[in-house]
């Protein structure tokens, strides 16, 4: 008898965390804060996962000059970074800050995750950063029109309080 309880309660375990972590990305929806960013798509297709839009946001690659941190920690490859956003007058986010802790923020401003590198262009050394949302999975046979319909495109995305973030809506400007 305590032996079957033991899998009952094993396997109610099991079900709630998965309710939880489905419960934990709807809720992004309701709770989240919503931005928009300029970015251009690009098309490629994947066999197993169908039509994906390959997105180049604008504030993907960010001047070292808005590094908070030691540069030199930048040199040794990915590291996990903070990027403050603030909306300007057009009504996109722009990058105010990068950091390699999580700062405080005002009401205005939004904090995204991501892994960044250092690289260095013709000109200027700059941060190239990844925030896991680069790619946006669209329906069957509708991303070649998507990259044919526009060069710049905003996308809507959703940042939970606790860091979570989602691509909610890409279209044309």
């Amino acid at each position: 008898m305590n032996r079957k309880k033991g899998w009952i309660i094993a396997a109610s375990l099991q079900v709630l965390f998965l309710l939880f972590i489905a419960g934990s990305y709807y809720s992004i929806d309701y709770v989240g804060k919503e931005i928009k960013i300029k970015t251009v798509p690009v098309d490629p297709r994947d066999i197993l996962y169908g039509d994906y839009v390959t997105l180049s946001f604008d504030i993907s690659t960010v001047p070292v000059s808005k590094w908070k941190g030691d540069r030199e920690s930048l040199n040794s490859g990915q590291q996990t970074v903070f990027v403050v956003l603030e909306e300007n007058k057009e009504g996109y986010y722009d990058v105010i800050s990068v950091h390699p802790d999580k700062p405080d923020v005002d009401d205005q401003q939004v904090t995204l995750k991501g892994k960044a590198e250092r690289f260095w262009g013709n000109t200027t050394d700059q941060i190239q950063i990844h925030y896991g949302l680069e790619r946006y999975y669209v329906e069957e046979n509708t991303g070649k029109a998507l990259e044919q319909q526009a060069s710049d495109m905003a996308v809507t995305i959703k940042i939970a309080p606790w860091g979570a973030q989602k691509i909610t809506d890409l279209k044309p400007l």
